[in-house]
């Protein structure tokens, strides 16, 4: 059966983790098209094939993306122009939780990068692509709430594993307000999603988590579980919002404190807006 070009697409970064698997899945059995985003593309048609299997849905097309370079999150969009596909919907579900800091080809802490400056660079440069209607989908995180943004960031001058990850998220976040206030002039809904603390492999529980989730659940759901918050922010009318489990609450509670906002909003833009104008 070949694929029905004119089926929107649904575009799942990250779509051989866990989380992402899991969403592929899932929206496949739905009888959506699917495009798999992923850093390892043929990790990613291995497991296109096995979906595919699995749901005798035909329609699931792997593309590389490696979100620590701009470059090549441009690149990516080109090979998805490409396709001359309407866009239903880009799922931001990929992450990165390295114990090392490294720093990307564009000179950016490679957690911020590849969390944050990245994923709104992808989201911005789709934006103009997507369906009147559809949603841009962003993955938050509960470690958001223990930190705050530093006065230099996005550059970050002392890096902890789990406070890069939190900074990035928060600030992924914050940055959805402005996102889903620019973006209702053409019905584009923009929300966060936070799965909760699951059984995923980019987390891997290492160390920090291990002890906690003893006491906290034990054991974690697995990743079908955490899914369904990205479910919903897909089938909402709302935008704006971040959805936990089965409850949503409006993304602008977290914005304490204005003046950040403004900055966080006017640094990022100034990164990415050259990378806009060249497309």
């Amino acid at each position: 059966m070949e694929p029905n070009n004119v089926n929107p697409i649904y575009i799942v970064t990250g779509a051989t983790d866990n989380m992402g698997s899991a969403i592929t899945m899932r929206l496949a059995t739905q009888g959506k098209a699917v495009v798999l985003a992923c850093r390892d593309v043929e990790k990613a048609e291995r497991y296109a094939a096995e979906v595919r299997a699995k749901t005798r849905n035909q329609d699931l097309i792997a593309l590389p993306l490696d979100l620590s370079s701009f470059a090549q999150v441009k690149e990516f969009v080109e090979r998805l122009k490409g396709l001359h596909r309407p866009i239903a919907a880009l799922i931001n579900n990929a992450g990165t939780l390295p114990r090392h800091s490294k720093i990307s080809p564009d000179g950016y802490e490679h957690t911020i990068q590849v969390n944050f400056l990245s994923t709104v660079l992808l989201s911005m440069l789709l934006y103009p692509l997507i369906n009147e209607g559809g949603k841009i989908i962003l993955s938050t995180s509960m470690s958001r709430r223990f930190v705050s943004l530093p006065y230099e960031f996005p550059a970050v001058s002392h890096f902890t594993q789990i406070g890069a990850y939190a900074q990035s998220k928060l600030a992924l976040t914050l940055f959805s307000i402005y996102m889903s206030t620019t973006m209702k002039l053409r019905h584009v809904a923009v929300n966060c999603v936070n799965p909760g603390v699951i059984n995923a492999g980019m987390l891997a529980l290492h160390r920090w988590l291990d002890r906690a989730a003893d006491y906290i659940v034990n054991p974690l759901p697995d990743p079908t579980k955490g899914i369904e918050s990205t479910i919903l922010a897909l089938e909402s009318g709302d935008t704006g919002f971040i959805f936990s489990g089965d409850t949503q609450v409006k993304t602008s509670t977290m914005l304490n404190n204005r003046e950040v906002f403004i900055k966080l909003c006017n640094d990022t833009m100034r990164i990415i807006k050259p990378h806009l104008q060249d497309n």
